[in-house]
């Protein structure tokens, strides 16, 4: 079977499956049979049935041992000790073929899906019956030496029981699950389930399948099933088709006629006919909904994730397309995109603007000498040192193009500014990387500083000209130094 094993049956289950399979006799006895002792339905399979899907065959050996003593003590007040023995051993064989056809199968044993269902019908109204009819009929002919025609035993006992197993596996099945979810009722939905009860009232209560000239057979309750299908799922549905079920096999073994006046084996087919056409259609369009339904989960699930990884990626994207590839810092594009925020914010509210240009000193001898792994090497190391060192909120440190960086800060005035870059240039200083092709010997740098407040209207490349004009100042000035 093809989900994880649960856990063994403990002791109260011991308890309860034989006092239920024993209650499902008795109740099959009162309802299902009628005064010339022919079977509508036959129940108690369906409970050893129920619990070998539940708990994955184990303990399969006691639960039948136990669910057959049960058989037996249930059957003697109808049979003999010996036909009771016999008849309980055909009823477990019969469980047992199902169990065995539903696992070579594969088949779910919570029937969720409607192969799955359809996979339970095939093994146990079809086949499973079918064998125990077969085996049931000898038995019956050959102890009890009745009149009736083999055939016809076969197909009583084979009719009786599939219905049974159809009634009533999905039943104990769906209440062995956890409780779904309620739907919450409206006044619509009270209506229609007050109709539909006032109908089976109506239908249950006439005789002869009529109320005057109206006919009100049970095929009337099939629109009902239906609704419990789309409104309330599997659980409700199979209780309600069990329900209507018993309904008409107790009507009908108490001479009311459902389906009009006709002989009583008609009477009885047409009940059976009815009540597999109640099952097939009112279970198993359930399960379809729900089967639906959850690959409706599934796929908003999928998309959830997906929509998820594609925000993701498009974050990271976003990211890599704000991010220099070689420093890891911001790029170009990014310091583009902030300081025309600024600017325009700064504009509204008066605040000063600072901007420090920073460009490496001979970086080009640099990379002649050292090469370009190590001109790289250089340039993230500047850029680490950088952002160690200006962690302000506001402060927007990008690689602005080859060996130039840029600051955008705030400063409270000119002075403050240059003490800003001042600071950095001395910190590239202190780092004393070794520069052959430098006069000074270490890797060093010319900063430019400018300090403007914006006007509405005003183009941003009025602080870049006034960055990059003191930056061009310290560099005529011999370079390593910061100008303003």
């Amino acid at each position: 079977m093809n989900f994880a094993v649960p856990e063994r049956p403990r002791g109260l289950v011991y308890a309860l499956l034989p006092l239920l399979h024993f209650a499902s006799v008795k109740l099959t006895f009162l309802c299902a049979v009628t005064p010339e002792n022919e079977v509508v339905v036959w129940l108690p399979n369906a409970v050893l049935l129920a619990a070998l899907l539940h708990f994955r065959g184990q303990r399969g050996v006691v639960m039948a041992a136990l669910t057959f003593c049960s058989d037996v003590t249930a059957n003697l007040g109808a049979f003999s000790w010996q036909e009771a023995v016999l008849l309980s051993g055909v009823n477990l064989a019969e469980v047992f073929v199902t169990y065995s056809l539903m696992r070579r199968a594969q088949t779910s044993p919570r029937l969720e899906r409607i192969q799955d269902f359809g996979k339970f019908i095939v093994a146990g109204p079809l086949a499973g019956a079918l064998m125990a009819g077969l085996m049931g009929a000898a038995v019956l002919k050959v102890m009890q030496g009745t009149a009736t025609p083999y055939l016809t035993l076969v197909r009583l006992w084979w009719f009786g029981d599939g219905l049974g197993l159809l009634i009533y596996t999905p039943l104990l099945l769906a209440f062995t699950q956890p409780a779904p979810t309620m739907p919450r009722l409206h006044r619509l939905d009270i209506a229609i389930l007050l109709l539909s009860l006032g109908l089976a009232v109506v239908v249950f209560t006439s005789r002869g399948g009529q109320i005057g000239e109206v006919s009100v057979t049970p095929t009337l309750l099939l629109p009902s099933t239906l609704f419990l299908a789309v409104r309330f799922g599997l659980r409700w549905t199979a209780l309600g088709v069990a329900l209507i079920s018993l309904l008409l096999a107790w009507v009908l073994s108490h001479g009311h006629q459902p389906f009009g006046a006709v002989d009583i084996h008609l009477e009885i087919v047409r009940a059976q006919e009815f009540i597999f056409t109640l099952c097939t259609i009112g279970i198993g369009f359930a399960i379809v909904l729900a089967q639906l339904t959850a690959h409706e989960r599934e796929l908003e699930h999928k998309v959830r994730e997906r929509t998820q990884a594609l925000e993701s990626s498009n974050t990271r994207l976003a990211t890599l397309s704000a991010t220099d590839g070689l420093t890891g810092i911001a790029n170009r594009r990014r310091f583009d995109e902030v300081l025309a925020g600024e600017w325009r914010r700064a504009a509204r509210s008066g605040q000063a603007l600072t901007l420090v240009m920073l460009d490496v000193d001979f970086f080009k001898a640099y990379n002649d000498h050292y090469g370009h792994l190590a001109g790289d090497d250089c340039l993230r190391r500047i850029a680490a040192l950088l952002s160690a060192q200006f962690r302000r909120t506001g402060d927007v440190l990008a690689r602005y193009g080859g060996e130039e960086f840029v600051l955008l800060t705030s400063a409270h005035d000119a002075a403050d500014a240059w003490l800003i870059a001042e600071t950095a240039r001395q910190s590239l200083q202190t780092m004393a990387l070794p520069h052959a092709m430098s006069p000074f010997g270490t890797v060093t740098a010319s900063l430019g500083v400018a300090m403007h407040v914006p006007v509405v209207g005003e183009s941003v490349d009025v602080l870049l000209r006034r960055a990059d004009q003191a930056l061009y100042q310290a560099k005529a000035q011999g370079r390593n130094r910061t100008s303003q």
